[in-house]
């Protein structure tokens, strides 16, 4: 069995058509399954070894491949437009259109469309409803507030009724006519619209190309991002270079100042060299000039500038005053000292007047002292 379609998968990114080798027959469903699995290992790999600009690319051009095949097969379901299905509405007055709204918001008979959209089953329940009801409701909650308006002139179209408002944006209240007679069964379920399977095909291409559309912009938007990216780093890498390159100017000129720094100190240090030598011949003429005063001084006998700034700080203070011997009558200078020597003094007159008075007792005789003393203490 050929694998056809799997071929498709394996053309390049750009699309070209080019002759293609036939691939042997797989036999058996377990030689299918295996060249499967393989072919997908093979593609997963080829991912992971892009780049990150190589995979966005690789998305985006999947996403349009996918938007045209989506586009294409919408085009071959969608039925073709007849030129006999022509729609002419009767004229209401204006008391006529607010007497029906009125009536078909109060009533409780009611169509929904759903994901499918329009088929043959919505119209035909339309006009079995308008076989006993002047008004009806068609409940539209999938679709867009455009998507919404058009379903009401298609239904329009297709049954023959006049749309009277599309109430809170997801109900179409209509009128079925004034002189409304139920059609054929041609015309109850036309062949202009789709069958019940087909409905929900298209349903699902539109839903995939209304998805496709919102994920294409997004990665246009991030091979932007990684493009400036891209930029900036681009820019910083010469701005590296520049700075690499100014150091090296700087450390060139710190060289040459270096060098001429080092030519400066060679010049400071003959210079101080020269000062030294000057500063030792004069130290050794005022040595000189010294040893030649101090002959004189001897000579003469006068006093050196030492000795008289001596004198001159030798000033008579009140420090020197307490050198001075003081003349006190055997009392000492601090008060708490002479207070204890007092107490002393008394303690110890009271201890020889004691050993004085009191004849040296045994101790039975001590006992009987002071029994007799308490006692007197208690007669008092």
């Amino acid at each position: 069995m050929e694998l056809g379609n799997h071929s498709g998968n394996s053309a390049t990114v750009d699309g070209a058509a080019s002759a293609k080798p036939k691939r042997k027959k797989l036999k058996g469903k377990r030689a299918v399954v295996r060249w499967l699995k393989f072919f997908r290992w093979k593609k997963k790999k080829e991912y992971e070894r892009m780049t990150p600009e190589e995979k966005i690319l690789y998305k985006l051009r999947k996403a349009q491949r996918k938007e045209e095949r989506l586009v294409t097969a919408l085009k071959k379901i969608e039925p073709a437009e007849s030129a006999e299905t022509t729609h002419d509405p009767e004229i209401l007055t204006p008391e006529e259109h607010f007497f029906f709204l009125k009536m078909g918001l109060k009533c409780k008979n009611y169509v929904p469309v759903g994901r499918r959209g329009i088929y043959q089953g919505v119209i035909l329940n339309m006009h079995l409803h308008w076989k006993k009801h002047q008004t009806l409701k068609v409940f539209v909650k999938t679709f867009t507030p455009e998507e919404v308006k058009e379903i009401a002139a298609e239904l329009a179209k297709l049954t023959g009724g006049i749309v009277l408002d599309i109430h809170e944006e997801n109900t179409i209240i209509m009128y079925r006519g004034k002189n409304y007679s139920q059609p054929p069964t041609e015309i109850m379920s036309p062949r202009v619209t789709l069958s019940r399977k087909k409905a929900l095909d298209k349903s699902k291409y539109r839903d995939g190309i209304r998805a496709v559309r919102k994920y294409i912009p997004r990665l246009e938007q991030d091979l932007e991002l990684l493009h400036a990216q891209a930029g900036i780093k681009a820019e910083n890498r010469n701005h590296s270079v520049v700075d690499t390159e100014n150091t090296n100017i700087d450390n060139v000129d710190s060289g040459n100042l270096s060098n001429l720094q080092l030519e400066c100190s060679d010049k400071l240090k003959e210079l101080l060299d020269r000062s030294k030598e000057l500063s030792d011949g004069e130290s050794s003429t005022d040595s000189a000039i010294a040893t030649d005063s101090e002959d004189l001084s001897d000579i003469f006998e006068t006093d050196s500038e030492t000795e008289a700034e001596d004198k001159e700080k030798q000033n008579l203070y009140l420090d020197q005053f307490e050198k001075f011997p003081v003349e006190s009558e055997g009392e000492p200078d601090d008060f708490e000292e002479h207070l204890r020597q007092i107490s002393n003094s008394r303690k110890a007159t009271a201890a020889s007047e004691n050993n004085v008075d009191s004849p040296n007792f045994d101790e039975v005789d001590q006992i009987f002292l002071r029994a007799a003393s308490l006692l007197k203490k208690k007669r008092r």
